[in-house]
């Protein structure tokens, strides 16, 4: 009888941390979106109106979305390439989030779209299916994971787990009320959003918001390095772009804003080469001192 290889089949009988075909191959499908709107929005945010979904004014506003973009294809990248599901599974249902927002900002601001530009209609038609396909591809696939830690891992620190909880619930606050009352963004926001922009940022904080409720419950350091890089390329081309696009911050850039992405970033990377490098926190499972049944996450 020929061997069947599991990792090219939707197995569900045991916990062996697989990614599973059907998962890869719409990972792949999505990831070509992700970085054309990168290109368009990131590198040539004056032709959004010809080349994207609707005319995104400031290019400061669109390098934003753009960058953000590319930070989610790695997340898509990382699960088509990827060997264990527990690393990627993290940031499903954050871009789950962002989905559903900018459908509910397609919907309540439809007057500002020309439904027959060909762009739209593939932003539409990205947002209608994505809210029920990424939480299906997160429900169908979390069956295979184990829930404990891969050999060599390390578990991230609870105060890192504690931290990044805080944040999400704060981000995840601002973005409602953001969404909501788009005029409070608006009056804060170190550039010029209209109404429909500060409802798709409010959705970008939405992400960060459910990441790091997500994220802060998983133990497990494996689990964190995509999330981490995800978010980490994302800003620091945000930071790129406010650099570029300096003509648009009034304040310049020094607001609160960028300074508040500067110190995340900071912290970011700091706690990645502490772990990566300076291995702080609790010993690696398998090695002395430490529990190779270690729990993904807590309650």
């Amino acid at each position: 009888m020929k061997k069947v290889d599991r990792t090219d089949q939707d197995d569900l009988s045991e916990r062996d941390d697989r990614i599973f075909l059907s998962t890869r191959v719409i990972s792949a499908v999505v990831v070509p979106f992700l970085v054309l709107a990168f290109l368009i929005l990131y590198l040539t945010p004056e032709q959004s109106g010809e080349r994207f979904a609707w005319e995104i004014k400031p290019s400061m506003t669109a390098a934003f979305m753009g960058a953000g973009y590319l930070g989610g294809s790695w997340l898509f990248i990382s699960t088509v390439f990827g060997r264990r599901w527990h690393r990627v599974a993290a940031g499903f249902l954050p871009v789950t989030t962002f989905t559903i927002f900018m459908l509910l900002a397609t919907i309540v601001h439809w007057d500002r779209f020309d439904i027959g530009h060909i762009p739209f209609l593939l932003w539409l038609g990205l947002y209608v299916i994505t809210p029920l396909l990424v939480p299906f591809l997160w429900w169908r696939n979390r069956v295979t994971d184990p829930g404990t830690p891969e050999p060599g891992d390390q578990l991230a620190p609870a105060l890192a787990r504690w931290s990044l909880r805080l944040l999400g619930a704060a981000l995840l606050l601002f973005a409602v009320i953001g969404f909501i009352f788009p005029d409070r963004l608006i009056s804060i926001w170190p550039w010029t959003l209209s109404p429909l922009t500060a409802r798709v940022m409010s959705g970008w904080f939405g992400l960060l918001g459910v990441g790091g409720l997500v994220i802060g419950r998983e133990t497990r350091w494996s689990g964190w390095r995509v999330g981490l890089q995800s978010i980490g390329l994302w800003h620091l081309l945000v930071v790129v772009a406010a650099v570029i696009y300096r003509a648009d911050l009034p304040d310049g850039l020094l607001n609160w804003y960028l300074i508040s992405v500067v110190l995340v970033l900071v912290g970011m990377v700091a706690l990645y080469l502490a772990m990566e490098i300076g291995h702080i926190g609790q010993p690696k499972p398998g090695t002395a001192g430490s529990s190779s049944a270690a729990p993904k996450s807590e309650a």
